[in-house]
């Protein structure tokens, strides 16, 4: 299937390697990446891209409620520039910067539990290593050739020694934690968490273990759509005391604080704060590697 997308409308790599999501990489002259179960295999040509997969009926869906591909983004970017005339400089530099919706919410809540303290390249070894471990095969031309995400019941009788073998470390007792505790509360409790309002799901969540007010907000944001949630981790940090809130810049990360720049974030944009945290934390992100 092959769907016309203008170049400004988005940029793929940029997508994929902000940090929003860690099963999708580069290989030859397309891309490997997962839609929920689903692989998919996205070739770009010039403004059209080549969407397949081995498992979906329908990839090019699965692709465009990834990269909410339904939202207008030019209309995004008027919107958080004239917000603020900052966010000018960062949606100029990062004009096909899309703000990605994972399809699992199970998926995006224990691959983001393999964050803290950590960087892009090791989560995403770590979470493929979990995958060939713990999940179930996906064919192609009757081969093995990817494995999709461990369901919540698999992680929840992993064995930690095994999962410290695998680079999980301290996380494997949290991840398994987690896990148990995600299936005590039942099917459909993650899930239920969109219907209720930000705050309210963000507790919820923090009563899961391992799941602090930074990992709480990536899932509320890529996984439950939840549009008003600012993860904050050190280069978010850094970006707003840089950037935004000189008067924090000597400050620590505290409940206080943090709660600080989420409300300032709902105060400026509104709806839109989801898309205005992507673009600071994305042009943050590039110019420390740069």
């Amino acid at each position: 299937m092959r769907v016309s997308i203008p170049s400004w409308e988005l940029d793929l790599p940029l997508c994929v390697q902000s940090g929003q999501v860690f099963r999708w990489r580069q290989k030859g002259d397309h891309w490997l990446g997962y839609a929920d179960a689903h692989l998919l295999i996205v070739q770009p040509n010039g403004n059209r891209w080549r969407i397949e997969s081995p498992t979906a009926e329908q990839p090019a869906e699965l692709f465009f409620h990834l990269f909410r591909m339904e939202t207008d983004l030019k209309a995004v970017q008027h919107e958080l520039t004239r917000r603020d005339p900052r966010w000018a400089e960062w949606v100029d530099a990062l004009p096909g910067l899309r703000l990605m919706r994972w399809l699992s919410a199970e998926e995006c809540l224990f691959s983001f539990l393999c964050t803290p303290a950590n960087n892009i390249p090791r989560i995403t070894g770590m979470i493929e290593r979990l995958c060939e471990r713990y999940g179930e095969p996906i064919h192609r031309d009757g081969d093995t050739v990817h494995y999709a995400f461990p369901t919540v019941e698999r992680l929840a009788q992993a064995d930690e020694a095994t999962l410290r073998e695998l680079g999980f470390g301290y996380r494997a007792k949290t991840l398994i934690a987690a896990a148990q505790a995600l299936t005590e509360r039942g099917d459909g409790w993650l899930n239920g968490l969109r219907t209720l309002d930000y705050w309210d799901a963000k507790a919820e969540l923090m009563q899961l273990p391992g799941v602090g007010a930074k990992v709480a907000d990536c899932v509320l944001l890529f996984g439950l759509n939840h549009m008003l949630a600012v993860p904050i981790d050190t280069h978010m940090w850094q970006a707003v005391g840089k950037w935004l809130l000189p008067d924090l810049a000597d400050k620590s990360l505290t409940d206080k604080t943090y709660r600080q720049v989420v409300e300032w974030f709902h105060d400026r944009f509104g709806e839109w704060t989801g898309w205005a945290h992507q673009y600071l934390f994305t042009a943050h992100l590039l110019r420390s590697k740069g």
